[in-house]
């Protein structure tokens, strides 16, 4: 079975040409496992949103999400349609497809999209070329709240788990965060408010 894709990934990334897969499961006919079966996946879901319509239900189909039906996905991996829900249902319950509510197909979502398809790992290396990096973070959020360099290890897997632009919105806002608490003693630690998204705090002025 597939790993979750923090494991997946923790051996870098092989990146080659999406038509020398094409080509592959034209010579298998289709999936010949659950590997070949979520690379169709992952290469079959939406690049872009796109709005649909079905039976007057308008909805958003999004960035790393698909509505293709399950007879669909069966003829394109060249299975049963019971193989290909054992898979489906295999991939929602180790959360690396996810089924969104949709009352009229099935909607999928695959959450780490953009991960798996090197679209973060770009973005966050340019940002680190700008400064946007924990260590930036970590020396500014101190230095401004003055409070101690505690809980270090929290803090790096809070700030990992943030999006390139959540990371420069943390790094931008400390100021703004900082002069607007009623008492600096409830001031909290940088792994507190980064898990707390503070830097997302709307203020009256």
């Amino acid at each position: 079975m597939i790993k979750s894709t923090a494991e997946m990934l923790k051996k870098g990334y092989l990146l080659f040409p999406k038509v020398l897969f094409e080509e592959q499961i034209k010579v298998t006919k289709g999936a010949t496992g659950y590997f070949d079966a979520f690379i169709l996946v992952l290469t079959h879901v939406n690049y872009s949103t796109v709005e649909c319509r079905i039976h007057q239900y308008t909805f958003q189909c999004r960035r790393g999400e698909s509505v293709m039906s399950m007879v669909h996905w069966a003829e394109l991996f060249g299975w049963k349609r019971s193989r290909t829900r054992y898979f489906f249902n295999k991939m929602y319950d180790e959360g690396i497809i996810e089924r969104l509510s949709n009352p009229y197909i099935t909607h999928i979502r695959i959450p780490d999209y953009d991960l798996l398809v090197g679209q973060k790992r770009r973005e966050s290396v340019r940002a680190e070329a700008d400064g946007i990096t924990f260590d930036a973070f970590w020396e500014k959020y101190h230095d401004i709240t003055r409070k101690p360099k505690t809980n270090v290890g929290r803090a790096r897997r809070e700030w990992n788990k943030l999006s390139v632009n959540e990371r420069c919105l943390s790094l931008s806002h400390i100021d703004e965060y900082y002069d607007n608490l009623v008492d600096i003693k409830y001031c909290m630690q940088a792994a507190s408010y980064l898990s707390n998204k503070a830097f997302m705090n709307e203020y009256d002025y």
